[in-house]
């Protein structure tokens, strides 16, 4: 049987840019899944009301598409609204609270994480705002598992082998205090999570023998590198003046 793959419309930071929904609808067209890759907010080019009309319009559209394989996932700027984290770049002040309610509102439709096995070759495939380290995950998550903890607790005792990663990742979205860690590239100390890894610190350390999507860190182009057996498609442009997307066969 020949492995024909499964299409997956990546789509990189959005910051509060236009023509987000009519790339996923193009996608839709083509029988893509689509994954947003998080940060709805905060350019330094789009005026600030034309953003807050623009996020308002794509909460729309995930809301009627919310059962037709597109999935939307937090990146740290929308984050910090939804749970009250400043130091920002490009925070916007003046629409703080619009913002927070938005997200609060609509908390349905994000995730932390999307993942994908291929059903032939077993290859799994994680995508995060910013990427999973290998030391994140050993120091933040797998402590998490043993008897009494939290998720040892919501996870009935299961062990972390028999559950997806990303579905254990998305246990994390109300969990600020491990998801909000900022690594030294960006300014913070200690271990950087899925919200806020930056490239180098994920190319530097990824978690072993997955493939990863991300965006989160502005480059030049859209950044597809190979380590080994596995692939780090990085999907952010540089200035965000425009959406950087990224169709990948899984």
């Amino acid at each position: 049987m020949k492995n024909i793959g499964h299409k997956v419309l990546f789509i990189g930071d959005v910051h509060g840019n236009p023509g987000t929904i009519e790339l996923a609808i193009e996608g839709l067209k083509h029988f893509y899944s689509i994954v947003f890759l998080g940060d709805y907010v905060d350019s330094f080019f789009v005026p600030p009301v034309e953003q807050l009309f623009n996020l308002k319009n794509l909460i729309t559209f995930l809301r009627k598409n919310k059962d037709n394989k597109i999935h939307a996932l937090l990146g740290n700027h929308d984050f910090a609204y939804l749970y009250g984290y400043s130091g920002i770049s490009g925070y916007q002040y003046q629409h703080f609270h619009e913002y927070k309610q938005i997200f609060q509102d609509n908390l349905d439709l994000f995730q932390i994480a999307w993942g994908y096995t291929n059903e032939i070759t077993k290859k799994y495939t994680l995508a995060t705002h910013a990427g999973l380290t290998q030391r994140f995950w050993d120091k933040f998550i797998l402590p998490e598992f043993k008897e009494g903890k939290w998720l040892h607790q919501i996870t009935k005792g299961e062990k972390p082998e028999n559950l997806s990663i990303h579905e254990t990742l998305n246990y994390l979205r109300d969990k600020g205090d491990i998801i909000w860690k900022v690594g030294s590239v960006r300014g913070g100390v200690g271990t950087p999570s899925p919200l806020w890894a930056d490239y180098t610190e994920l190319i530097e350390d990824p978690y072993e023998r997955i493939n990863q999507v991300f965006g989160h860190t502005p480059r030049v182009s859209v950044t597809l590198n190979h380590i080994g057996d596995e692939f780090y498609a990085c999907i952010d442009n540089w200035g965000n003046k425009k959406i950087a997307s990224m169709i990948i066969t899984l």
